[in-house]
């Protein structure tokens, strides 16, 4: 990978579209799609994602914990008019039973096979 790539990936892990990351790196769209068709680009591409949604489940789990404790607290206080908090309780919560969709395979080889099986079902 040149460098420009390592910053391709950087830039589309933090959510960046294909028009942006051209934009920023001064490089044409055809240029970013040519990288994105690249196995080895993608493969990376997948990793940064799993890195990112492994450190963003950890902090959903500590969320979830917070958020329990809010619920036994509001549970536990009769008195306490905490709709907001509880509210918002209900929504961390709600959150950790959410999976997004399954990134790829961080493996170039992995992908390089998925792209000839998918080619070969086209025809």
């Amino acid at each position: 990978m040149n460098k420009k790539q390592q910053q391709a990936i950087l830039l589309f892990s933090a959510g960046k579209s294909c028009v942006e990351v051209a934009n920023e790196l001064n490089v044409t769209p055809k240029t970013i799609s040519m990288w994105r068709s690249l196995p080895e680009f993608r493969a990376e591409l997948n990793s940064h994602l799993l890195d990112i949604k492994q450190a963003n489940s950890e902090r959903l789990r500590s969320l979830c914990m917070k958020a329990l404790t809010t619920v036994e607290e509001v549970m536990l206080h009769e008195n306490t008019l905490a709709k907001e908090k509880l509210t918002a309780a209900f929504k961390v919560l709600e959150l950790g039973k959410v999976s997004p969709d399954a990134i790829g395979s961080s493996n170039p080889d992995t992908l390089r096979m998925n792209d000839s099986f998918n080619e070969a079902l086209m025809m």
